[in-house]
């Protein structure tokens, strides 16, 4: 993993191996929605889908950025870049009028409660930078986080909505599509 940045005692870093220890910080909000506001939706499980089908597309390619403290695993986000192949990660069309080489696709940004606190610095002062200077145009993010939706929106601009089941059919997710120039 290359460190890109070390704030405070936090390291922020990126990575195109996987390796199952960054999940640590989504296992432990699985667990405090397990405990608390259980929504019947699994986000390890899906992320784990989601890397095994970008792993078998030789045209699409991951990194995975880790925010770290001393050796603990506090967040993960990932970028997903190449050739995308747009219905691995969007069920309806969205308007793209980039290059698909000029595009990334944002997912699973997950930050425990050691954490909390650095998730807008991450994405946009030490994220966006990272691909602004390798060229790259715009992101786009799906999520069906509400909580994240302002920070999202004050970067850049809302170009969709979805729902989704949950796993078990038990609860409808609303999520949002949002575009943001680099």
């Amino acid at each position: 993993m290359d460190i890109i940045s070390k704030i405070n005692d936090i390291n922020f870093g990126v990575t195109t191996e996987f390796n199952s220890k960054y999940l640590a910080p989504m296992v432990q909000n699985l667990l405090f929605k397990m405990e608390n506001e259980w929504d019947d939706y699994n986000e390890v499980y899906h992320c784990c889908n989601l890397i095994e089908k970008v792993k078998h597309n030789k045209d699409m390619h991951m990194d995975f950025h880790i925010m770290m403290k001393e050796e603990k695993y506090l967040g993960i986000a990932i970028i997903n870049k190449g050739n995308i192949d747009y219905n691995t990660f969007f069920k309806e069309p969205i308007p793209i009028s980039e290059n698909n080489r000029d595009v990334l696709i944002f997912n699973y940004f997950h930050i425990s409660q050691e954490g909390r606190g650095n998730g807008q610095m991450w994405f946009k002062d030490i994220i966006m930078p990272f691909y602004r200077f390798k060229n790259f145009k715009t992101i786009y993010v799906k999520s069906s986080h509400q909580k994240v939706f302002s920070l999202y929106s004050r970067l850049g601009t809302e170009i969709g909505n979805y729902t989704t089941s949950s796993d078990n059919q038990l609860f409808e997710r609303k999520g949002k599509i949002f575009e943001i120039t680099l």
